[in-house]
């Protein structure tokens, strides 16, 4: 598969920074200028229609981002859904490769391809004049990733989408070198970016991408509040705190650190799932870790 192979080309290469940090770039991290309960994933949908999913994991507690602050963000649009990109998007990613995103997989396992068309490089939803729109034309799902079990199976919730052809002029986003936790370490302040609900109640959903900082928590922290059937310490972290995390509509979009002399942030999550209420006491976010080598070990 066109997927598989690109994968599998992508480990042979890293950043020259990979050996002072622990960081890896995707094999191009440049282009030429030529985003219920822990059972329930942010954004999946038990029923593929047009409408907008609901996801359990917005940006609750945040603030807005500025243009151009996130370039590698990448927004998921529904084409089935009626209305522009504000009511089409369903849910977030980044920019790994030219021509290549990375998502939750629970995005995108009940969807087909020609159904999603992808805005990268947009910060505020509704401006058509911001960033790149692209065609998805094939799903890459996480081999061991299981949408019908993901109450007793967790984890692995991870995809790429294929483009139909490169985007330009945009960085793709750094990630960490697997089986590293130097950036994951608990207590370490962490930012998760989307356009998802910033009020789960009221269900209000913004044009402009936000953001907020919540901390990194530790495994025994994750497993108290979700139990190990529904945390997969393997590939999993979670982060968030009272009244700050994401939320329904962030689901696989960024959670990334920003490491002192470095511009560009890391990204070492994928917004996955959560408790019945975002940013709720006790319920924090579950990420798809991009440190774990297990991770990465069993996608090819």
């Amino acid at each position: 598969m066109y997927m598989k192979n690109k994968w599998a080309s992508l480990g042979a290469t890293a950043a020259a920074v990979a050996a002072t940090l622990g960081l890896t770039a995707p094999a191009s991290s440049a282009v030429s200028t030529d985003s219920a309960s822990a059972s329930q994933p942010a954004g999946k949908s038990s029923n593929p229609s047009p409408e907008r999913p609901r996801i359990i994991s917005p940006i609750v507690g945040g603030s807005q981002v500025p243009n151009d602050a996130y370039p590698f963000m990448a927004a998921l649009l529904n084409k089935q859904t009626p209305g522009g990109a504000l009511k089409k998007q369903f849910c977030a990613g980044t920019l790994y490769q030219p021509d290549v995103i990375l998502t939750a997989a629970h995005c995108v396992a009940h969807l087909e391809p020609e159904d999603v068309r992808v805005a990268v490089g947009r910060t505020v939803l509704s401006d058509s004049k911001q960033g790149q729109v692209r065609q998805a034309v094939s799903f890459q799902v996480h081999p061991s990733y299981d949408q019908e079990e993901i109450s007793t199976r967790p984890g692995y919730d991870m995809a790429l989408i294929e483009l139909d052809k490169p985007v330009k002029g945009i960085t793709t986003v750094q990630l960490p070198t697997p089986g590293t936790d130097a950036l994951i370490r608990p207590g370490a302040q962490a930012v998760a970016a989307g356009w998802g609900m910033t009020d789960d109640i009221l269900e209000h959903s913004p044009d402009r991408l936000r953001q907020v900082t919540i901390p990194i928590l530790s495994q025994a922290e994750c497993k108290t509040s979700y139990g190990s059937d529904q945390f997969n310490a393997k590939t999993d972290i979670c982060a968030g705190s009272m009244g700050k995390a994401s939320c329904s509509g962030d689901s696989g979009g960024p959670l990334l650190r920003k490491v002192p002399g470095r511009e560009e942030p890391i990204q070492i999550g994928i917004v996955s799932r959560g408790g019945e209420e975002c940013a709720s006491q006790g319920t924090p976010g579950i990420y798809t870790s991009l440190s774990s080598k297990k991770l990465w070990d069993s996608f090819v």
